[in-house]
Order: C-alpha cells, then structure tokens, then sequence
C-alpha cells in the first residue's frame, strides 16, 4: 500500500494500484477485482472510498460489475491490454463529413470538470486544456459541437494546443510528434437529453430540442487516457459513434 506523498485522493491510490496490476497482467481479463469490503480493509478506509477506486476504475474502462456477482477486469481493455485486442487497433476521430467545415470556438487552460479528471486518473479542481470546435455539414448547418480536454502536463509538452489557430485536423498528429503518443483505443458513452441554452445558440436549434451527448475517452497504447471528448449532436443527425473495432473473441483472432 503506497504513502499518500503527493496529495493524491486515497481512492485514486487504490485505483492506480489495482490498474497497474491489471496493465502488468497480474490480473487478467475476467479476474476479479477486490471487493468494497476487502480494499476497506486491506487500505484501512471507508466503505465510500472503496466505492469511489471502484467506480473510477469503472469509468476509465477497466473493470465491469455484476449484479450479485462483483467486479471484475474488462475483456476488452484500454490500450488492447489482454489477449482480445492482440492486433493493432486504430480510431476514427475525424471531424465531420467531407466538404463540411471546423470553427474553433475557444482554446483556454481551465479547470477540469471532475468527471473528466477522473478519466485522465487525476484528483479533483486540476487544471487542464479545453479546446471546443463547431463541425459544420456541407451545407455549412452545424453538425457536432465537441469539447475535447487535455492534461496541463500533455500541453507543457504540446504548447500549440492553446493556439486557435491550430487547425483541429492537425491536433493528434502534432501531439504524437511531440510527445509520441498516439490514440489507439476509445470507449465511449452516450445519453439523450434536452441541449441547452448554449447548445441552442450554438447549433441553431430551437428551444425546446433533444441532442445526443457522447462522452469518447481515447487511450493511448499504455491504457492511459490522452484525450476526453464530450460531444453534442442535434436529434436529425447520424453519427457513427463506433468507428474504432469492437471486441472479437480470442477464436476469431486469426492473427
């Protein structure tokens, strides 16, 4: 069990502990994961904090609960660790259908919303980079209003992603010349509800309008999160939200 020496939330230690055992493949695909009552009492904490390493291992993708039964290590995990995700993987992060056209919106280093720090593996209130672009069809009626964030400390190593004019097309790649890592994995979530105001204003919607918000985090080959996009789509749009593979059972992996 490792001294809190950084400041770091006891429920992220034992969260980044658990990970590290899942990347290293001390516990493989389909292992369980300690129990509430078991990290509460090997880590000396409160039920809670045992709850919130769980549900944030949850979140960044690695474990999966089940009912009556407990956790356990996802199959198909972040960064293609574990045998499902043997061959290399890429992911589809374009901006939008061909002919159509990208605003960039703001660039600014912020505070990060909590869910999204707990992606990148950090504590609550860090600072990171949001940059939000408007995506356009071809017909020029907005399409996508997507937020991606970054670490503070992936920007020190990728200064330009605070400059505006760095078209957003250009965005991954720049970052993995300049710190060489590259998205290869993505999960992600959606939900519908009413847009807001905002939203409206931005997308051209009337008031009151349903949008489908996606949240995709990307991971890079070490199962690290490099990039949260929260994305909102008004209700007449299609969108394909799984362009990265899905998982295949280890008898169709024929590689």
């Amino acid at each position: 069990m490792p001294d809190n020496t950084d400041g770091t939330p006891k429920y992220h230690q034992i969260a980044n502990s658990i990970r590290q055992q899942i990347i290293t493949g001390e516990l493989k695909p389909g292992d369980s994961v300690p129990s509430e009552r078991r990290l509460e009492k090997d880590w000396n904490v409160a039920r809670p904090t045992a709850a919130d390493a769980l549900r944030l291992l949850r979140h960044q993708g690695y474990v999966e609960s089940r009912h009556g039964s407990g956790t356990y290590v996802r199959a198909d995990l972040p960064g293609g660790h574990g045998r499902r995700f043997a061959r290399s993987r890429t992911v589809d992060v374009s901006f939008g259908p061909g002919g159509g056209s990208v605003e960039v919106l703001l660039t600014e280093e912020t505070t990060v919303p909590s869910h999204v720090a707990d992606a990148f593996g950090q504590h609550a209130d860090v600072t990171g980079i949001r940059r939000q672009v408007l995506i356009n069809d071809e017909n020029g009626t907005p399409s996508e209003l997507r937020t991606s964030w970054f670490t503070k400390e992936l920007a020190e190593q990728a200064p330009q992603l605070l400059d505006p004019a760095k078209s957003p097309e250009s965005i991954d790649d720049y970052v993995t010349a300049q710190t060489g890592r590259k998205a290869t994995y993505g999960r992600d979530q959606v939900s519908a509800r009413l847009a807001t105001a905002a939203e409206q204003k931005r997308l051209h919607l009337p008031n009151p309008s349903a949008v489908l918000e996606q949240h995709l985090i990307l991971f890079d080959a070490t199962g690290n999160a490099l990039r949260f996009d929260e994305s909102v789509f008004p209700a007449e749009v299609w969108k394909l939200l799984y362009p990265y593979p899905l998982a295949e059972s280890p008898s169709e992996d024929r590689s």
